[in-house]
């Protein structure tokens, strides 16, 4: 019997709009990026079921998902941790942003060892990758703030307010590590593949000098095997969001209207 996966009706005055994925169906092979929580272990592999993704998937969980993976930290995310707080004892060596990067880039080691494994297994078959964030992520609260959730709302209590503020954050960092991702993609696998590669610790130090490398043939011819990156977020109830249609009002990442607004500028300088 086949386990549909159904969204679930929003709370009036939500500042959410739900919005079921736009893109094809994968039809090969995906790497699926989410969080360690436990919570949502039935409900992501339900979700992946709905999407022709049954048992064709390599799933990597890793505290955070996106925060864990991303080259920088939004500003002023980072909040030193205070002097007796049992919940982020996780931290108790990480006094600054700088501490917490160094950590992250430890993690992100074995992520691309982990992709590594995956592009051989499927000779670089991987068609997608979908990187799943989720509400009330445990990794914000300990790695970064306490009160990281309603940081956003001067502690409002308004439902609504907060978790907008909260998929509003993790949009950022899904946003930063699909462009990461995209940006690095050719290098990683040209990289990852060699033979006599050196260790992935100077992974993003190779990229750079690839990239300045235009000329090279062999990214060209690459270009096009990029896989599909789909950023995903999970309520605590299954419900699944896609994070590149949602926004709200006051959404910094409302792009198109920056750049219609830019554009009429110009409009007028011309005239």
């Amino acid at each position: 019997m086949v386990n549909h996966h159904r969204a679930l009706p929003l709370p009036k005055g939500s500042l959410m709009t739900q919005a079921w994925p736009t893109y094809p169906a994968p039809r090969k092979l995906a790497l699926v990026v989410s969080c360690v929580d436990y919570r949502l272990l039935d409900d992501i592999v339900s979700y992946l079921h709905l999407d022709n993704m049954t048992n064709r998937y390599y799933h990597f969980a890793i505290a955070g998902t996106a925060l864990s993976l991303v080259e920088k930290l939004r500003k002023d995310d980072f909040q030193p941790p205070e002097t007796g707080d049992i919940e982020n004892y996780e931290r108790a060596n990480i006094q600054c942003e700088t501490d917490l990067m160094k950590l992250f880039a430890s993690w992100k080691r074995t992520f691309f060892d982990q992709v590594k494994a995956g592009l051989i297994l499927t000779k670089q078959g991987i068609s997608d990758i979908y990187i799943i964030q989720h509400e009330n992520c445990g990794a914000f609260r300990i790695y970064l703030d306490k009160d990281i959730e309603t940081k956003c709302c001067q502690e409002s209590d308004d439902h609504a307010c907060t978790f907008g503020a909260e998929i509003r954050m993790h949009q950022w960092y899904a946003v930063k590590l699909k462009e990461e991702l995209k940006r690095d993609w050719e290098c990683v696998v040209k990289l990852l593949l060699e033979v006599h590669s050196q260790d992935s610790v100077q992974l993003e130090e190779k990229c750079k000098a690839i990239k300045h490398q235009s000329a090279s043939s062999d990214l060209k011819d690459t270009k096009n095997e990029k896989p599909q990156i789909h950023l995903l977020y999970m309520t605590l109830r299954g419900e699944v969001i896609d994070l590149e249609k949602w926004e709200s009002k006051d959404s910094p990442l409302k792009v198109k209207e920056k750049k219609k607004s830019k554009k009429s500028k110009d409009t007028k300088k011309s005239e």
